[in-house]
């Protein structure tokens, strides 16, 4: 079974979860800043003959970056990999912006750096620490909610996206797939495509082979992983078989808009132009 999330599905996901963060705030994690307005591209320039990327970038309202970077482990390293990335990033746009770092650590770091001194540049960074939000009572909260069929507000999809995050007595391999789970019960289909993004987003590097397997065997049988094996096929497919890619991709745009995706996401799915995505909206109404 192919594992792999391809850069193009990474893309999808991120976006899926960037629309469905529009017009909201991350306040959940003590991070007072302007309202979310989209998603920001996570390749940087670089010297080097090889890219570099960020894990996420969210545009705010103010027209300010939030850059968030998820880890695991800590290392003096990862602050100065940080100000790289930054440093690139302020190269790469082409009107000054003020961007704010976050790091958000799992349940088991307790300390971090926050700071780099490098004389002329001084370095700062946010962290957030997973370990004071108890993974272990959140997800029974949030899988009572979702067995009685409730639709989550904001902070609690949130929580459920960040459990694998969490202090927890599960390892966050285990924690990923349990939510995972918990997150394909929900019956709003929005919110379970924003979930399930999410958590496949954050949790992606710091699985293993076999627990992506895993993940993947939850995702059987739901929209997000055909769409994740539809983008990850390799382009260039022989002529008979396209006029068939072309039906197929049709038939996955009236499903998605069926769903109330935004337009903008169904066409990054599919690949098809915004004329054809609004004349199939047009159709269904």
């Amino acid at each position: 079974m192919d594992t792999a999330i391809t850069r193009n599905s990474n893309d999808m996901l991120m976006k899926c979860m960037a629309e469905s963060l529009k017009d909201k705030t991350l306040t959940f994690f003590g991070l007072n800043t302007a309202r979310i307005v989209g998603l920001s591209p996570t390749a940087l320039p670089a010297i080097e003959a090889r890219e570099t990327r960020t894990d996420t970038i969210f545009l705010l309202a103010d027209q300010t970056l939030l850059h968030l970077e998820f880890q695991t482990t800590v290392s003096k390293e990862d602050i100065r990999r940080f100000l790289l990335y930054d440093a690139r990033l302020t190269s790469r746009e082409k009107q000054e912006r003020t961007i704010r770092t976050a790091v958000i650590y799992s349940g088991d770091i307790q300390q971090a750096p926050e700071t780099l001194d490098c004389g002329s540049i001084l370095y700062r960074v946010t962290n957030i620490y997973m370990k004071d939000y108890d993974g272990d009572a959140e997800y029974q909260t949030l899988r009572q909610r979702i067995t009685a069929e409730a639709l989550l507000d904001d902070e609690e999809l949130l929580k459920l996206i960040f459990l694998p995050l969490m202090k927890s007595r599960l390892k966050i391999e285990d924690q990923a797939v349990q939510t995972l789970e918990l997150a394909r019960r929900l019956k709003d289909e929005k919110q379970k495509v924003f979930a399930m993004s999410g958590i496949i987003v954050i949790t992606d590097k710091h699985l293993s082979e076999a627990y992506k397997r895993r993940l993947l065997e939850v995702l059987k049988m739901t929209q997000i992983e055909q769409w994740i094996r539809e983008e990850g096929r390799k382009e260039g497919k022989e002529e008979g078989r396209e006029e068939g890619e072309a039906k197929k991709a049709l038939e996955t745009a009236r499903a998605a808009l069926k769903k109330g995706l935004p337009e903008e996401v169904v066409a990054e799915i599919t690949g098809l132009d915004m004329k054809t995505i609004k004349k199939l909206g047009k159709e269904l109404n």
